[in-house]
């Protein structure tokens, strides 16, 4: 299957280890994968659940999941949404073998360039950005998988385990000729953006990006994320994103 004009796509990703773990010895539990080389074209970023010891291998495994998640994707013409969804799971346990699961658990993001459609999911916290070139009064439409509960405490996160539970993940099928950008943050920078500069974040950032080079925009990323300036932050940041 073509995925439609991907030489206008562009992408950037990056992670900065949050300064509490590196305190205490502890390594990066987030992780990020961007494709932009092959088809379909995709973007995926994870955080490892801060309370289990090996949760930053379960994020890196989401990234070789969907990577052969897409993989499985190539020339269907059908997107199921619960089938795919199901197989990634399927395909994160079989990169765990021999690892106890339960100590792996963490949140999966991902978005996948699929012919006409666009399959972006979201299991768990973090921000998943959707920018559509739709107009509402002149300005691009701004969409989130999920909205902000600011009473949920931090660790009460939907997160991958051994058993897959359809009813957690939130998910769409995007018209990709619509879509200008999809960012995928881990909860270190989503968690520190107040509600009402939550969509204008991720605007800036795409309108800033639409006029650098990649060379800059990945000299850009690098410095504010890790600089971050919201005072007392301790968390991993992890950003990864398509966009045109």
């Amino acid at each position: 299957m073509m995925s439609g004009n991907t030489s206008v796509w562009r992408g950037l990703g990056d992670s900065e280890i949050g300064p509490l773990h590196l305190r205490l010895g502890l390594p990066n539990q987030d992780a990020y994968h961007l494709e932009l080389e092959s088809e379909p074209l995709l973007i995926a970023v994870s955080d490892g659940l801060g309370s289990k010891p090996l949760s930053q291998l379960g994020a890196q495994a989401v990234s070789r999941a969907v990577v052969k998640l897409a993989q499985h994707c190539v020339g269907k013409s059908e997107i199921e949404p619960l089938y795919w969804l199901k197989l990634f799971h399927d395909l994160w346990l079989e990169e765990l073998q021999d690892i106890d699961v339960e100590q792996c658990r963490c949140t999966a993001l991902f978005a996948m360039v699929l012919g006409e459609q666009t399959f972006i999911a979201q299991l768990g916290d973090g921000d998943c950005c959707i920018i559509t070139s739709k107009t509402i009064v002149g300005e691009q439409q701004v969409r989130f998988l999920t909205d902000k509960d600011d009473d949920l405490f931090a660790n009460q996160t939907h997160s991958l385990g051994n058993k897959f539970q359809a009813s957690q993940w939130q998910f769409c099928l995007q018209p990709t000729a619509e879509l200008d950008a999809c960012f995928l943050v881990t909860d270190g920078i989503a968690d520190d953006l107040a509600l009402e500069h939550r969509a204008s974040f991720y605007l800036e950032l795409l309108s800033q990006y639409r006029q650098l080079s990649d060379d800059a925009v990945k000299e850009d990323v690098r410095g504010w994320i890790s600089q971050w300036p919201v005072a007392g932050h301790s968390d991993d940041k992890t950003i990864a994103a398509l966009y045109r």
